[in-house]
């Protein structure tokens, strides 16, 4: 067992041996080229003199089973692509365990203990910007002036209220407002979540980044990372 397959996650070796296991239980009961050509050579060997085997029939037999055994061999270029994708999106899924990625939501996990990172986008700039957090339940945690900026701001919040003291372990949001071309507007912000595990795709589903905290995102919704 690698250290892949110990975290649910599957490698080229893993995938390949799986298919081959899989096509050992059902069996070889395809007919080969080689099965074919010794089935019309015996074919011709005890074909009436009077009612020869037709040439066009013969050729087109040929012709189909060239075109089967191109499919079977272009299904297993497939099956060998689709395994060594598998394998490039585990050992990158498997780097992003720990890591913090932006989500579209301004919404952010505090553990309790670690400050939670949040980005805003400034623009071409907004001043006497604040930041409204709130819990769940949509009570007010904790306001805290930001000043001027513009572009985007990464932001870090200590996990405390407004009077100092650290708020439990949940999910926060984050709204900011500011004024931008001498009128008061609400600032774009993004939370950051923390890559717990990761659900490896199969080709068809994409990967799965497993939050903590709960929440997930697809590994091709990760634009910025933190």
């Amino acid at each position: 067992m690698s250290v892949y397959d110990s975290i649910g996650l599957s490698t080229v070796s893993s995938v390949k041996a799986q298919n081959e296991a899989e096509a050992a239980k059902k069996g070889n009961s395809t007919l080969g080229q080689e099965e074919f050509l010794s089935l019309l050579t015996t074919q011709l060997s005890y074909q009436d003199p009077t009612n020869p085997v037709d040439n066009s029939q013969m050729v087109t037999q040929l012709a189909q089973l060239n075109m089967v055994s191109g499919i079977a061999s272009l299904n297993d270029s497939v099956n060998d692509l689709t395994a060594n994708v598998t394998s490039s999106q585990a050992l990158m899924a498997s780097g992003l365990v720990g890591q913090d990625v932006k989500l579209n939501t301004n919404s952010a996990y505090f553990n309790g203990t670690d400050a939670t990172q949040f980005m805003i986008d400034a623009g071409s700039g907004a001043t006497g910007m604040k930041v409204s957090i709130t819990d769940a339940s949509g009570a007010l945690v904790n306001e805290i002036d930001l000043g001027d900026g513009s572009g985007d701001i990464n932001l870090y919040w200590d996990g405390t209220d407004k009077n100092g003291n650290t708020v439990p372990s949940g999910n926060y949001s984050f709204a900011v407002t500011g004024r931008q071309n001498g009128a008061n507007t609400a600032i774009p912000v993004y939370g950051y979540g923390t890559v717990s595990s990761v659900t490896l795709g199969n080709g068809i589903k994409d990967t799965v980044l497993n939050l903590q905290g709960g929440g997930t995102i697809q590994m091709s919704e990760v634009k910025n990372f933190g």
